[in-house]
């Protein structure tokens, strides 16, 4: 049995970090859109907010399955590489996505609440 290299594990180690974010950028999605259940009063800043961060969530989403489809070619071309362009550029906008929507999704909650 081979000994893994440092580019196998440098991989492994980004594709667990995406699976996690991946993971909370869908339930968190799926959270705030529970909102609307709700019989809250949205001001339109808050529906502002709200719509963006769904919308940066979704992009989250999005590249975040790119990343993860991009791995079985790296594993089939035997070139693990976190750099590959494919892997890399969709990784950033799905962290980058998930940490806006986050935030935006948070200063959205306090708008409602404000409003309550």
């Amino acid at each position: 049995m081979a000994e893994e290299t440092k580019e196998e594990k440098s991989l492994t180690a980004a594709i667990d970090a995406h699976k996690a974010t991946l993971a909370l950028a869908t339930g968190t999605l799926v959270f705030s859109a529970g909102l609307l259940k709700e019989k809250l009063n949205f001001s339109c800043p808050a529906k502002w907010l709200l719509g963006i961060s769904w919308c940066l969530l979704g992009v989250s989403i999005v590249a975040g399955l790119l990343v993860h489809l991009r791995v079985p070619v790296m594993i089939a071309e035997g070139k693990p590489n976190i750099y590959d362009k494919w892997f890399e550029i969709p990784g950033r906008i799905h962290h980058t996505a998930f940490v806006f929507g986050v935030v935006l999704l948070g200063v959205a909650m306090i708008v409602i609440l404000v409003a309550e």
